[in-house]
């Protein structure tokens, strides 16, 4: 393969890498997928979509659109996250905020993290590709550091973030001024154990949660700690730097489903009605007592797959380079 080709095949992974890092940072802020309940009692011209919520990166918002009705006001008509938590409240289910407080607070850090990688991907050499990586490293250090345990330091998580925890706590921008983003995950964690099912556990619950935190930012110091390291010495590492984000739409689904697992098997015995364990539908239609329940991906999780076949193909097209002699990890 001449220099030409090789220069040519450079320039189309550059673009590849850094289309799909854009497109990462539009899938931070795009709904990943959307779950609904319908039932006769949620009149269709009231709820055309039925009661809809949007799960993100950052936490999950209400998905219901402005409807006016006799029946319901436009105001009540909007908040159907509140809703679903009223419903699955009944059987015992707990809030739908009680889910993922660790992955909704560290996401920002993560998907930042994920962009260093794949930068660094793109970088012609070792010393280039690893100064990138600990540059990163450090500035996502440094943000965790003051977002997690600084006074104030909540207003550097995500504002998806910072909405969910607020409406969570029906609290105003200004109650929560001081709080660290540590103290958010505890607080916010803690009303949605005790909203519907308080228990003496709490305390003990919202701890293993907060320790949980505080073990993943040690983890991910570590990790982007073996990253550089890696970058520097192990030429297998280079392939770390795409795979692993390559991956995203996997990792989601697992840890979706994860938390519907949980849901459908921690059911308080506090609930109106008695339901057998269950599991949640993760993908399709499905059916819980009188309710028909939908789960779908939306539009993130497309993006998602599309972000990891331009990786892919940036991948094998690198491969195909090294393989030629024209590239050196």
């Amino acid at each position: 393969m001449n220099a030409a080709n090789q220069s040519k095949q450079t320039l189309i992974i550059g673009v590849l890498t850094l289309a799909s890092i854009a497109l990462l940072a539009v899938i931070y802020f795009t709904p990943i997928w959307w779950v609904s309940l319908t039932a006769p009692n949620y009149p269709e011209h009231t709820f055309p979509d039925g009661i809809r919520i949007h799960f993100h990166v950052d936490g999950v918002f209400n998905g219901c659109e402005t409807r006016k009705s006799t029946e319901v006001k436009e105001a009540e008509a909007l908040e159907c996250k509140h809703e679903m938590d009223t419903i699955n409240h009944y059987v015992g289910m707990y809030p739908i905020s009680a889910g993922a407080p660790v992955e909704r607070a560290v996401s920002p850090f993560v998907f930042t993290l994920l962009g260093v990688m794949l930068v660094a991907f793109v970088m012609p050499g070792r010393k280039s590709r690893t100064a990138v990586l600990l540059a990163g490293s450090l500035a996502i250090a440094g943000w965790m550091s003051v977002a997690l345990y600084s006074e104030g330091g909540f207003k550097y998580t995500s504002p998806g973030y910072q909405s969910d925890v607020m409406e969570t706590l029906d609290l105003d921008r200004e109650d929560v001024a001081d709080w660290s983003g540590l103290m958010a995950v505890e607080e916010s964690y803690f009303e949605a154990l005790g909203r519907y099912f308080p228990g003496q556990d709490m305390a003990e619950r919202v701890q293993l949660i907060v320790n949980i935190v505080q073990g993943v930012f040690v983890a991910m110091l570590v990790a982007m700690a073996v990253l550089v390291v890696g970058a520097w010495k192990w030429k297998p590492f280079y392939w770390l730097l795409i795979v692993v984000p390559m991956l995203l739409p996997l990792f989601f689904i697992i840890d979706y489903s994860g938390w519907l697992w949980w849901f459908g098997h921690n059911l308080s015995s506090m609930g109106a009605f008695t339901v057998k364990p269950f599991m949640p539908t993760v993908f399709g239609d499905g059916k819980v007592a009188q309710f028909s329940t939908h789960s779908y991906p939306y539009t993130g999780f497309g993006l998602m797959m599309a972000s990891s076949f331009l990786l892919l193909l940036a991948a094998l097209l690198r491969g195909r380079q090294m393989r030629h002699g024209g590239f050196k990890v």
